[in-house]
């Protein structure tokens, strides 16, 4: 091992064994009641978890990055109808270990626009006391409780490195990793057709990425918003395409923003691949939410990080090519799905405009009027949605469901009142202002550069949480934490730099 490896092994490993020990025990504990599948992926666990401790963060965050969508769900031991994803465990687990640590070591000093990170993080936890339904809110907390885990994993990975420039650098090629992978991964889909996805689907394996419980009840209604008749369009390891979608979105506005700055953040080759398989999987996947998100994306990377006039109309050229050969092959897909789209805004008939967005918002602003500034608590906005009577595959059950917000802003205003609504956008967009603030500020440091491609992936998930909730989602949710440590750690560490070089 090198000097410089065992340096950065040295200042940014956490205390693991506590963590590891925790893990272990709880997984007995769990092995104890589960089945065979749950043991199963209970090993599989405890090696990740063991192979994670032998690296030090700057190596172990970029490889939980690239397996974040491995879910491994299990059956909550003791229940029987709450199921959790283990990967869960090991995040918030490796971001209480890093609070711990950092508190260990230093005193913490917050600077500015933390104080609203760290209020954010408070009022969530406080809507607990509040909350009409204390299990549905201690779980969805706990889904919070990853998306500030990542924020805190990622900032101290670089914040503790020897060199935080490479640090950063593994960090964004591990989110074009992910992006590239299931954007493949997404075009497979469309190549092998509905009947070997539903065979998939319906094999113990499909907890990997699914909710068993939460799939079954999809199954029996066949409700997958990524079926159009008998073709499938790419969902990637998402069961709601939308969220595919945002993904995709996320990894055009990194690519385009790595694409036209002046540091090379990652290898150009896989920068430029990247941005063709997520543009391509993007246009394909036939969400306008997904269309939106990368518009935005692509729109604010152009005129926030564009310099060289040669480069931006190179990669302009080049990303209208791409795009004018997309719609051109997906041309009567396009004018299908547009049309099912003006159909579900209201254009045929009272059923359909009951079934569209802006209907379903203005049900759920009447829920928001009975608690709106502390809200009725996490994961309790569902309670107040309309129902909506839908046939299983056959025709022969009608099942009722619960028509969810669509979206997020809409959700955490309910949830968490408007107070709450505030602080998460004082949070986020204080994030990409400050990220983009530092690219244009530092055009030749490589953390600022970084920051602002965070900020590019997450003015992408802002646009996509308008159609879908998905703020604290365990990808997505995980991905927004991640981005938003890139920029805590590039505004702590570019001010002690001299100049703007690394």
């Amino acid at each position: 091992m090198s000097t410089i490896d065992a340096t950065l092994g040295a200042q940014s490993r956490i205390p693991w064994r506590t963590g590891l020990l925790v893990v272990l025990a709880a997984g007995l504990a769990a092995a104890m009641l589960g089945d065979a599948y749950t043991v199963a992926v209970l090993v599989v666990l405890g090696v990740a978890t063991s192979a994670l401790a032998l690296l030090p963060l700057t190596r172990s965050l970029p490889v939980l990055v690239f397996l974040i969508p491995f879910r491994l769900y299990v059956d909550l031991p003791g229940t029987t109808s709450l199921e959790v994803a283990l990967t869960n465990f090991i995040v918030v687990g490796l971001g209480v270990a890093c609070l711990v640590g950092g508190l260990l070591r230093v005193r913490p000093r917050l600077m500015g626009w933390e104080f609203a990170l760290v209020a954010w993080v408070v009022w969530t936890l406080a809507s607990l006391v509040w909350t009409s339904e204390f299990v549905a809110s201690l779980t969805g907390v706990f889904r919070w409780m990853m998306v500030f885990s990542a924020i805190l994993i990622a900032s101290q990975c670089l914040l503790r490195a020897a060199d935080p420039a490479a640090a950063v650098r593994r960090l964004l090629i591990a989110l074009l990793c992910l992006v590239g992978f299931w954007s493949l991964v997404g075009f497979l889909e469309v190549l092998l057709g509905v009947d070997p996805i539903f065979s998939f689907l319906k094999s113990p394996a499909a907890a990997v990425f699914y909710p068993p419980l939460f799939l079954q009840e999809r199954l029996a209604a066949r409700n997958f918003n990524w079926l159009s008749g008998n073709d499938v369009q790419p969902f990637g390891c998402f069961l709601n395409a939308i969220e595919f979608g945002i993904l995709t979105a996320a990894g055009v506005g990194s690519a385009l923003a790595l694409a036209i700055n002046r540091r090379a953040l990652a290898p150009r080759w896989l920068v430029l691949a990247v941005l063709v398989l997520a543009t391509a999987a993007n246009v394909a996947a036939m969400k306008g939410t997904g269309w939106l998100a990368a518009g935005v994306a692509v729109a604010i990377a152009f005129v926030s990080l564009g310099r060289s006039i040669r480069r931006v109309v190179g990669v302009s050229l080049l990303t209208m090519g791409i795009l004018a050969l997309l719609l051109y092959i997906f041309r009567e897909t396009l004018i299908e799905r547009v049309q099912a789209l003006a159909a579900r805004e209201g254009a045929q008939g009272a059923a359909a405009q009951a079934l569209s967005r802006p209907a379903i918002w203005l049900y759920y602003l009447m829920a928001l009027r009975i608690h709106p500034v502390t809200g009725g608590g996490v994961s309790t906005a569902i309670l107040y949605g309309p129902v909506h009577w839908t046939l299983t595959q056959g025709g022969g059950t009608s099942v009722a469901v619960v028509l969810p917000t669509e979206n997020s802003y809409l959700t955490t205003a309910i949830e968490t009142g408007l107070v709450g609504l505030a602080l998460l956008l004082t949070a986020v967009v204080g994030a990409l202002v400050r990220g983009l603030r530092l690219a244009r500020r530092y055009p030749d440091h490589p953390l600022a550069q970084a920051a602002g491609t965070a900020a590019i992936g997450l003015a992408a998930i802002l646009a996509g949480n308008l159609t879908v909730d998905a703020f604290n989602g365990e990808i997505l949710g995980v991905l927004m934490g991640i981005l938003i440590g890139i920029v805590v750690a590039a505004s702590r560490l570019i001010p002690r730099s001299s100049g703007g070089t690394a």
